[in-house]
């Protein structure tokens, strides 16, 4: 909380907030000036001198620092240098300087206590316009520091919160592309599980209902929680096996298949859709294409937090491996992976002369720590 407060003081556009924000930079101006002027004069405890000091803060450490920062960062800056009118630019800094010129002869002729004048270097009359003293150059020198640090901060500040607006809009439109890419899972899986269930009923199979039971549940389970984030890593699992189950129902004996499932599944959550993919495309490009001993082995297991994805299945010796590896559920899911989980997967897709595999790792997250990551997300955007 009060390190929220201390970013929003630095960077919020709030009015109320800019306004705490230059209060600060013109106190931390002001006390600057107090201090070292103070340091300067010579010791005296009069409250006369002590008020001149405070009066010459405000006046020639301030207000004229204001009045020239203000008007070059706010007015001169957008109008000229930021439309590329740097001659314009050039005269009226010069203008500017002028007019400072003309403030401090007027300050130091008329109005300037002799001791401070003393203390910063100015000697009286008009004389210090030839007698580049150190201390002329520090009052000359002050009015560009101060608004070439105003400038500074302005610019990071700036910088900053477009760097922000950056990242959220790549996070609002990678949250866009998954969501585009996870409704082309659900009529990708729908096409090829309806097309097996069309083949059974053309022969009037008793299978069918059991087969439309079975999709019943994979499409409830796909409408009502495949919309969250993340998913029970045990629900996903069981939808690989019903689906598996169905194109066993559907290809029988014919079909050499293995499933291994091992390893602590409870409390550990993962994207909704990854590994199914990889499944349908095992039997689209890879069994329905075999006439004989067609197979597939499918292991999954988990070793803390860590899943091992493997996937195995035969294919025809003439046919080309870019057709499985460049379907529209393998492109999707290589671009979910990119998106989810950066820097904390590993895929490889192979093949030799009969065979086709995929294996795949994941960093998994548990079911806690994967509530508490999002709750507080939701505290950070509630504070921004």
């Amino acid at each position: 909380m009060k390190y929220q407060k201390l970013y929003n003081i630095a960077f919020s556009d709030k009015h109320s907030i800019r306004w705490e924000r230059h209060f600060l930079f013109w106190l931390a101006v002001f006390l600057y000036h107090v201090v070292r002027i103070g340091m300067m004069m010579p010791a005296v405890n009069s409250t006369s001198a002590i008020r001149a000091l405070l009066t010459y803060s405000l006046t020639w450490g301030v207000l004229p620092n204001m009045f020239i920062t203000y008007l070059v960062t706010y007015y001169l800056v957008p109008k000229y240098f930021n439309r590329q009118k740097y001659i314009a630019f050039a005269i009226s800094i010069m203008f500017v300087m002028f007019i400072l010129i003309a403030y401090v002869i007027f300050r130091n002729y008329f109005d300037l206590d002799p001791r401070l004048r003393s203390a910063i270097g100015l000697s009286g009359g008009f004389t210090y316009i030839y007698n580049f003293k150190p201390g002329i150059i520090r009052v000359f020198g002050n009015p560009p520091l101060i608004c070439c640090l105003f400038l500074s901060i302005k610019t990071l500040k700036n910088w900053h919160l477009e760097q922000v607006k950056s990242e959220t809009l790549a996070k609002e439109n990678a949250s866009a592309e998954l969501q585009l890419l996870k409704a082309q899972v659900h009529p990708h899986f729908l096409f090829n599980t309806l097309n097996n269930i069309y083949s059974f009923s053309l022969n009037q199979s008793p299978q069918a209902g059991t087969l439309v039971k079975k999709l019943s549940g994979m499409l409830d389970y796909m409408i009502h929680e495949c919309e969250e984030k993340l998913v029970p890593l045990e629900k996903e699992l069981g939808l690989i096996q019903d689906y598996m189950g169905l194109e066993k129902v559907r290809y029988g004996k014919r079909l050499d298949m293995q499933v291994e499932i091992h390893g602590d599944f409870e409390n550990k959550v993962i994207a909704p859709l990854l590994m199914i993919p990889f499944v349908e495309n095992s039997f689209k490009h890879g069994t329905s294409q075999m006439l004989q001993h067609p197979w597939i082995k499918l292991e999954i297991t988990t070793v803390k937090d860590q899943l091992f994805f493997k996937l195995s299945n035969s294919k025809p010796s003439l046919f080309h491996a870019s057709n499985q590896n460049k379907g529209i559920g393998l492109i999707n899911v290589k671009k979910r992976l990119q998106l989810l989980y950066p820097g904390r997967h590993q895929l490889d897709v192979s093949e030799t002369e009969d065979m086709f595999t995929v294996n795949m790792q994941i960093l998994l997250e548990e079911n806690v720590f994967a509530e508490t990551k999002m709750i507080e997300a939701e505290k950070a955007l509630a504070y921004a």
